[in-house]
């Protein structure tokens, strides 16, 4: 049986302090495979990020100035988000979606 979380977010405007992410999509103890992708037409950066669960802060796994999608695997039950930090917004509509199926 799969089991998958989805979360989408459109950016249009400088995040304020702390930066704007979506909320968390995670495997909840079961490794599975991470779907993201972002697009439109804007300029910044956007910041993949990832924190065991079993832990409080967030790192960076990976940053973004175009539009992009990825698939990733993940053997380390994991939560991931994806977002924009406080500063990373230039212009434009960025256009963010995630999400984690179980396998």
């Amino acid at each position: 049986m799969r089991d998958a979380t989805y979360e989408n977010a459109s950016i249009d405007t400088a995040p304020a302090a702390g930066g704007y992410y979506t909320t968390a999509v995670s495997g909840l103890e079961k490794h599975g495979v991470l779907y993201m992708s972002m697009r439109g037409t804007w300029a910044g950066t956007v910041t993949l990020q990832f924190r065991p669960n079993s832990d409080t802060a967030w790192s960076a796994y990976a940053t973004y100035t175009a539009n992009d999608r990825r698939i990733i695997e993940d053997p380390t039950d994991c939560e991931w988000r994806i977002g924009v930090a406080f500063g990373g917004y230039t212009s434009g509509t960025i256009r963010l979606g995630i999400g984690y199926s179980r396998y």
